[in-house]
């Protein structure tokens, strides 16, 4: 008997041991492995070839990765990227025995050591076409490996390096130097793009030229609108068109308290000629925005009258993420917000930032669940296992719920048999700019 637990607890032990290393050299959610589990599939490819091409592919910056996204929609744009760059060998774009791999284990760094396609050694121009070509296929052929629209577009910054054998230099060595060079072009690359992209930030700030939409959001049991989220862009069709990484290339570039002032200013103008009587306005904010002087209760409050508005009919939207991180500084600046008749609502809730009790400390007004627990409701038992505990705790700290990202009948009419009485979304309506005229464009 004994020698039979001895025997059990070894293979347990020797299991653990095996998950242990398995998991440190397979990132399960790319598919991919890890740079250190490939060592000798690249030297091979290297001895054999003589020379061969390295491309790093760098998501984190460009995607300003979990603290843009919560961890949930963020491990969907790694689990896509991974998906897209086993796709390109799975297609024949880049050879069988050319390496697909990712950094680490969690990590949004990505590698390819990629071979001649033809019999001829590669050399620095050839590989810069090949750089070219698989960034395009990428951009290309990502969208197909992600379920959710809204995480499109992707944007990585990506640099390459020739790989050389040499019989004087370990494999690893020569690799690590490869890779060096080419996350060296990477930051290059980056840092003239966003040189450029703060230039050009400047020019619409000081024309003024950002785009304010409008999306109801409704009583779903009669879809009737009870307010308006307010979204602010670039032009259509332009560089800043994409709200999301405006923000953040303003926030990266300490540009987000003038940026953010203008798109506010624009959305309270827009209000007279379109906001109902009774309707509330909602107001994404920032955490930079909290501690606006000018966004401090009084101030705020001049600011709205001066549009006809109240301020109980102002909502000040903020991201769980701002109620984890900026905890303190938020929430003083909250309830001095709120004395002064400002209703709070708390964006992005599920969205994987954690903490309830830090979002039960900012006593939101309302609870935005976000879209990744709504996609698809009416098909996961676990995701309204979710939503009904979430719905519990908002009723229990008196605030009212809004499911976001509406987008399908089943989807409303799952929500509406767990009693969640507001919501927004495409199915419902899109945000649609508003006119100069005052008028919302369909």
């Amino acid at each position: 008997m004994n020698q039979a637990r001895r025997e059990d607890r070894d293979y347990f032990r020797l299991r653990a041991e095996w998950l242990r290393l398995k998991n440190q050299v397979f990132d399960v959610n790319v598919e991919l492995p890890t740079l250190a589990a490939v060592l000798d599939d690249i030297r091979r490819l290297v001895e054999d070839r003589g020379v061969v091409g390295l491309l790093y592919l760098d998501l984190g910056v460009a995607s300003q990765g979990e603290a843009a996204h919560g961890w949930i929609a963020h491990d969907e744009i790694l689990r896509g990227f991974g998906q897209t760059l086993l796709g390109l060998r799975r297609d024949g774009f880049i050879g069988p025995r050319d390496v697909v791999a990712v950094g680490a284990v969690r990590s949004d760094k990505f590698i390819l050591v990629v071979s001649s396609p033809g019999p001829s050694l590669l050399d620095e121009e050839a590989l810069e076409v090949l750089a070219r070509s698989v960034r395009s296929r990428i951009l290309d052929t990502v969208v197909r490996h992600l379920r959710s629209a809204a995480l499109v577009p992707v944007s990585f910054h990506d640099g390459h390096a020739l790989l050389h054998r040499d019989p004087t230099v370990r494999a690893e060595r020569a690799l690590h130097g490869a890779l060096d060079q080419a996350m060296l072009m990477s930051l290059r690359r980056r840092n003239r793009e966003e040189d450029q992209r703060a230039k050009d930030l400047d020019l619409l700030v000081r024309d003024g030229n950002v785009e304010t939409l409008y999306q109801p959001i409704m009583d779903l049991r009669d879809l009737t609108v009870v307010g308006h989220e307010v979204f602010s862009r670039g032009p259509m069709g332009g560089p800043f068109e994409d709200a999301e990484a405006l923000f953040a290339l303003a926030e990266r570039t300490g540009r987000l308290l003038e940026f953010e002032r203008l798109c506010r200013a624009r959305a309270l103008s827009s209000t007279r000629l379109h906001l109902r009587s009774g309707t509330k306005l909602f107001l994404n904010t920032t955490a930079a925005a909290l501690l606006d002087p000018e966004l401090s209760g009084e101030a705020f409050q001049r600011q709205v009258t001066a549009h006809g508005l109240i301020p109980k009919d102002v909502v000040l939207e903020i991201t769980e993420r701002i109620a984890v991180e900026e905890r303190t500084a938020s929430t003083s600046a909250l309830k001095t917000l709120k004395r002064f008749g400002f209703r709070i609502a708390i964006d992005d809730m599920g969205a994987g930032y954690a903490s309830l009790h830090s979002v039960v400390e900012m006593e939101p007004d309302y609870t935005k669940f976000d879209v990744s627990l709504v996609r698809n409701i009416d098909r996961s038992l676990i995701k309204q296992s979710l939503l009904e505990t979430l719905v519990e705790l908002s009723a229990k700290i008196g605030a009212q719920v809004i499911a976001e990202g509406i987008e399908s009948e089943a989807e409303l009419t799952a929500l509406r048999d767990m009693g969640v009485v507001l919501g927004q979304g495409r199915y419902l309506a899109p945000p649609a700019p508003v006119l100069a005229s005052g008028s919302v464009r369909p």
